[in-house]
């Protein structure tokens, strides 16, 4: 009796300590398409909670209405995704996706997610004679994040009997389009000599540019139907890349092996597949610079070839097995708080889109396997620190580059630093008064100019004002734009345009600085755009 006493009092003195059960309240609102402003059916809308255990997911009606009946007490972020648009949360071009605060039995109304439409492009292949070009590849490309600039395709189509193409789900951006014809080229044995000159298409860039700077880039806005992007492709000279694939291990030819060749663009015009004493021959190749890619179960190279005006002979493929670069991340200074701490990862990312990544073990340790080639890195320190110095065996390779052409050995060490500083601003428009969601650039200057790692995208506040921890100690740049795509962002050359609109700023080791910065109207922001190739 005594003990079941005991266990009643306690039973109560629990209870009474127990929070009683909160009371839901209710989301309702509404999808909006950000051009038309007319309302999104069948979009998925998510309510993404911030610190607590649950999500709700609905998806909008014919109005393009959604509702929740059962929320928990707490702050969400509605983000809402739909098949041809692009989805809030993975764009700064997108302002609208703003926190919701739920209060018990509180009834949430007349919430607006906005959705970004995709657009298409759309035109045709004609060949000199104004006739169509059959199963012609034509690629949307566009300058990508990286530690150098370089054309990436971002979208995919092959023409039809009529040498039509159709481009979808485009992203708004600044884009260069690339049309490829592969050559169809008769059954003939290797080595075989044609009667007369060979001749293909080269890769031709709108509206009829063989080079990239040559080339017309087209500004793609938001749900644009972009139509008539037409090229007219020439025939000229092709000649042969002939050469033998040999295994790196043993010295013997490959015979299984494939071979691709990919020119600019990342467009891959053929393939090849060696004889059986591991020769090949690949016909129809016009001037410029290619990539060969031989490849087995596992083994692996790729070698650039330059094509001039004669056929190249006697390339030596050796391919060989990828080999492992191991390395340590260290951290200097003081640990960041545990809270901050995440999951550190090293990159390489090869020019041609090959690679290798790694997480770093909990003790530091790292290993990647790789094959030759020119590679980037990119690393990631916890939050709290930055990528201070790398180093590749007596290498210093702190400005992310490091070459594997030849070196099949060596530690890849990185420190991070913690000795980090904020920044903290305001940003005004031209009227002086606080300027909501506008983009912000944190650019590196000075002995970090051109470090890609120390980029840094936010956006002000609905009272202008931004704030950014965790920055490597230098001088800055910012900028804040009214509008902006990525490309234009990190472009040495578009801001150089408006480098007196910019703030300079500089970081001591562990710093605190302010800077008050104008924001860049839409109006020059396009004008500067238009005067670029």
């Amino acid at each position: 009796m005594r003990n079941f006493a005991s266990f009643v009092v306690f039973a109560a003195v629990l209870s009474a300590q127990q929070a009683p059960p909160s009371k839901p309240g209710k989301v309702e609102g509404v999808v909006l398409n950000s051009v038309t402003n007319d309302p999104v059916k069948k979009a998925t809308v998510t309510l993404q909670a911030q610190g607590q255990p649950t999500n709700h997911s609905a998806t909008t009606d014919a109005t393009g209405h959604f509702h929740f009946d059962s929320v928990e007490p707490g702050k969400y972020m509605a983000i809402a995704n739909r098949d041809g648009f692009i989805p809030a949360q993975e764009s700064l071009r997108n302002p609208w996706a703003k926190p919701i605060t739920v209060a018990e039995e509180q009834e949430v109304k007349d919430v607006s997610v906005k959705l970004i439409p995709l657009a298409v492009v759309s035109g045709h292949v004609f060949d000199e004679d104004g006739d169509p070009v059959v199963r012609a590849s034509v690629q949307a490309l566009r300058y990508v994040r990286g530690r150098a600039r370089q054309l990436n395709p971002s979208g995919y189509a092959t023409t039809n009997d009529l040498g039509e193409y159709q481009l979808l789900d485009l992203e708004p951006g600044r884009y260069y389009f690339l049309a490829a014809v592969q050559p169809r080229l008769a059954r003939l044995p290797p080595h075989t000599k044609s009667a007369t000159p060979e001749q293909a298409y080269p890769d031709t860039f709108y509206p009829s540019a063989l080079q990239a700077e040559q080339a017309t880039a087209s500004q793609v806005a938001a749900g644009a139907q972009l139509n008539g992007i037409d090229f007219r492709v020439h025939k000229a000279p092709a000649f042969h890349i002939r050469g033998k694939a040999v295994n790196g291990r043993t010295g013997e030819p490959l015979r299984n092996a494939q071979i691709l060749i990919q020119t600019r663009g990342s467009v891959f015009f053929g393939n090849v597949r060696p004889q059986q004493d591991g020769t090949f021959d690949a016909r129809g190749v016009v001037s410029g610079s290619y990539t060969l890619i031989c490849q087995t179960e596992d083994l692996y190279s790729r070698q650039v070839i330059d094509v001039g005006d004669h056929d190249v002979d006697d390339v030596q493929l050796m391919v060989s097995p990828p080999f492992e670069i191991s390395g340590t991340v260290r951290l200097e200074g003081d640990p960041p708080p545990s809270e901050h701490r995440g999951q550190m990862r090293v990159n390489l990312v090869e020019m041609m889109g090959g690679g290798a990544a790694a997480v770093v073990n909990a003790d530091g340790t790292f290993s990647l396997k790789v094959t030759h080639g020119l590679y980037d890195i990119y690393a990631s320190c916890d939050a709290g620190a930055y990528v201070k110095s790398i180093r590749f065996g007596d290498q210093d390779v702190t400005s992310g580059k490091i070459d594997l052409t030849q070196q099949s050995s060596g530690a890849l060490n990185i420190v991070c630093g913690t000795d980090v500083g904020q920044i903290q601003g305001s940003v005004q428009n031209e009227n002086g008064e606080p300027a909501a969601q506008a983009m912000i650039s944190v650019v590196p200057e000075g002995e970090h100019q051109g470090r890609q790692d120390l980029f840094f995208q936010l956006m002000s506040g609905e009272n202008g004002k931004f704030e950014y921890r965790d920055l490597a100690p230098g001088d800055y740049k910012v900028f804040a734009w009214e509008s902006m795509d990525q490309e234009m962002m990190r472009s040495a050359e578009f801001q150089k345009a408006f480098e007196s609109r910019g703030a300079a700023v500089s970081i001591s080791p562990g710093g605190n600085a302010s800077v008050q910065v104008k924001m860049i109207p839409a109006v020059d922001i396009e004008a500067e755009k238009n005067k670029l190739p």
